[in-house]
């Protein structure tokens, strides 16, 4: 297996991802979602589309 055999082939396995999360995937749900800057500290963002939420069972 040379290099540039070795380098289209992980182009096209990207590719190949990206192109199957953008047919098969759904619109990501806001609400849903965890917070992308939490960094897994179960505390989501304060203001913005976070405080329209609807209040989780419990709270």
């Amino acid at each position: 297996m040379t290099r540039r055999l070795g380098i289209a082939g992980a182009v096209l396995l990207v590719a190949l991802i990206i192109a199957s999360d953008w047919i098969f995937g759904g619109a990501p749900n806001p609400y849903r979602a965890p917070d992308p800057i939490a960094w897994g500290s179960s505390s989501g963002a304060s203001g913005a589309i976070c405080t329209f939420a609807p209040p989780t069972p419990g709270q």
